[in-house]
């Protein structure tokens, strides 16, 4: 097939998505899309979206205060509606901001009401690519469909409503065989589509290593983890039983599609806490000292809890579809960063032990000492404790 040839399949392609689109927005098909739900298909030089839009995001369209949009107030107030989303919603690439075309606008009423004011609004558009030629600094091959597709996109959603219910927005985008899933929030509007595989590596190592160092929880599981001794031997068997607890329950997660509520792993992690801390305690109790591998035992159990937090942690930010590419990176790059992060910590508190102990040579004696591990024990069992009612408690 020529090239010319080629252009035009891809054309059509591109024309019949969008027809379908256009005929899908009709009020018995008011349910294109569920609420907070949403697609951007890229076909040809060219992206398609479907999306579902909270009425509570907009402003000044609900005459009635109701929280609903009617058709009326659709209607009375359609280019203030289509302003605010083509500002709300924003596909940009290397050169700036793509502008949202072709906006259609829908109310989504109830299935069971389907004359009612609606709560959600159903969008439809398309975004015209740039061909590398409008990226300044680029190289400038022939302007092919392949070299527009080629070029990095990320994604800006601030139509967020007031509901908690409505403080995100799923999106799944396709790119001829590749998927992507991604979920935009207030705190992260903005997210790259289909990046390469060195882009994903470092936006993971970046999301592994914040979500270590951002979560109490897992700071003082960490902590707890140390607490026995700061000798290299004990450091290195810790954070490997630890390292490996948690990548393997990671890689079951993402690749092998197991999963556990949050009700019952918040929880969960908060008592691994507790455990490993009276453990501790126990221990120290004890006559003759356990065995080094029976702590480490239980670390690693532990360990495989923080696992599944780990895993719904990273599944709330995006997906990939198993066995691609990208998801490969991905969990290579989020293993990375909590490791980096844990190695950071480590070290910090390694640095501030033996600071402390020179400093306290003369004074610190080992009664002391173990009296001081006996009360920092203590102290992480009540905070272990004391998020465990409450996640239970949320939970219920």
């Amino acid at each position: 097939m020529s090239s010319a040839a080629q252009r035009w399949s891809r054309a059509t392609l591109a024309g019949l998505a969008l027809c379908g689109a256009l005929l899908a927005a009709v009020p018995a098909q008011a349910h294109l899309m569920a609420a907070q739900k949403g697609t951007l298909n890229v076909v040809g030089d060219a992206a398609f979206l479907v999306l579902s839009v909270p009425v509570s995001a907009l402003q000044g369209v609900d005459d009635d205060g109701d929280g609903a949009l009617s058709v009326a107030e659709l209607r009375a107030h359609t280019d203030s509606v289509r302003s605010q989303v083509q500002a709300g919603v924003k596909l940009h690439d290397s050169a700036g901001a793509l502008p949202l075309q072709l906006v259609m606008l829908d109310v989504a009423p109830p299935e069971n009401a389907p004359r009612a004011a609606a709560r959600h609004l159903t969008v439809m558009g398309r975004f015209q690519l740039r061909a590398p030629a409008a990226h300044p600094g680029l190289a400038q091959p022939a302007a092919t469909v392949a070299a527009v597709q080629s070029l990095p996109l990320s994604m800006t959603f601030t139509l967020f409503g007031t509901a908690a219910g409505e403080r995100q927005q799923d999106l799944t985008i396709t790119r001829q065989s590749d998927t992507q899933w991604l979920r935009l929030m207030p705190d992260h509007p903005t997210h790259a589509l289909l990046p390469s595989a060195g882009a994903v590596l470092a936006e993971y190592v970046r999301t592994g290593a914040t979500h270590v160092l951002s979560g109490p929880d897992h700071l003082l599981f960490l902590l707890v983890v140390l607490a026995a001794g700061w000798g290299w031997k004990h450091l290195l068997g810790a954070l490997t039983c630890f390292t490996a607890g948690h990548a393997l329950t990671l890689l079951a997660c993402m690749w092998g599609g197991w999963s556990a509520p949050a009700a019952v792993v918040e929880p969960a992690i908060a008592a691994t806490i507790v455990g490993l801390a009276a453990f501790d305690q126990w221990t120290r109790r004890c006559a003759r000292p356990l065995h080094t591998g029976v702590r480490l035992s239980l670390v690693f159990a532990c360990a495989l809890i923080h696992g599944l937090g780990l895993a719904g942690a990273l599944a709330e930010l995006t997906r990939w579809a198993p066995g691609s590419e990208q998801l490969t990176w991905a969990l290579v790059g989020f293993n990375l960063g909590i490791e980096a992060a844990q190695v950071g910590v480590a070290a910090l508190a390694g640095l501030l032990v033996l600071g402390l102990g020179a400093a306290l040579k003369g004074w610190m004696q080992p009664l002391a000492a173990q009296r001081v591990g006996t009360m920092a024990s203590a102290a992480a069992m009540m905070a272990g404790s004391f998020w465990f009612i409450e996640r239970v408690a949320l939970s219920i």
